[in-house]
């Protein structure tokens, strides 16, 4: 049966959860190994952690708290997944880091970046649109769409602004993390337009993301004259 908020049957919510799960799993460590820049929230973490002396799971569970507080009281809906995502992703990060060994070769580490934002992006675009729940930079783009922008540049402030405070307070920053930042929107957008997912806007009911797939609207002009066409003499 379909959720009231979302056209999607709970089986297909909760597989699509499981899967972008799975993948942030994968993504993370393809970063790791990258050597090439961490992800934007952690740059922030590795940022904090640097000036305070906490560990880094610390940092990461309290960015992520301020992230969805942010988030919420920009609008973004918040969900149980939120909170179990943040529990569960973090073991299977550390099963996978143990099955890759460090690499040294820049011809490989490139590679294993491109894989790694791409294997995110789409784990993205998968949990938000579950409507259950996703990470903690999603919910804070997600509350910056609720209060009128675009995804490309939601995601870009919410990317953004971690990799700037991470970077002053002497975070790991790499050429990854930039090319993370500024191709993720881009990436998100395409990948939610495809899924036909409908963003929440302040003011409004639902914006339909562009996407190629869906049947074409009709012109309002080409409707008028369908029913002077069909109206009786």
């Amino acid at each position: 049966m379909a959720s009231a908020n979302s056209p999607l049957s709970n089986r297909t919510r909760v597989v699509r959860l499981v899967v972008s799960w799975l993948l942030v799993g994968i993504g993370v460590p393809f970063l790791v190994r990258a050597e090439l820049g961490l992800a934007p929230l952690d740059v922030l973490n590795s940022g904090i952690s640097e000036v305070t002396g906490w560990s880094f799971g610390l940092c990461f569970m309290l960015d992520s708290l301020l992230f969805f507080a942010i988030g919420g009281l920009l609008g973004a809906r918040l969900g149980w997944a939120c909170v179990v995502g943040s529990v569960v992703i973090g073991p299977i990060i550390n099963l996978v880091l143990s099955a890759i060994p460090d690499q040294e070769a820049l011809a490989v580490r490139i590679p294993m970046l491109a894989a790694g934002i791409l294997i995110i992006a789409i784990a993205i675009c998968l949990v938000v649109s579950t409507n259950l729940g996703p990470g903690p930079t999603e919910v804070v783009m997600l509350g910056l769409v609720y209060r009128g922008l675009g995804i490309v540049p939601a995601r870009w402030i919410s990317d953004g602004v971690p990799v700037v405070v991470g970077a002053l307070l002497g975070g790991a920053l790499g050429v990854g993390t930039i090319v993370f930042a500024i191709g993720m929107g881009p990436m998100v957008k395409f990948g939610l337009g495809r899924l036909g997912y409908r963003t929440a806007t302040s003011g409004s009911s639902t914006t339909r993301l562009s996407s190629p797939v869906g049947p074409t609207a009709v012109p309002p002009r080409m409707v008028t004259r369908r029913m002077r066409r069909s109206a009786p003499p």
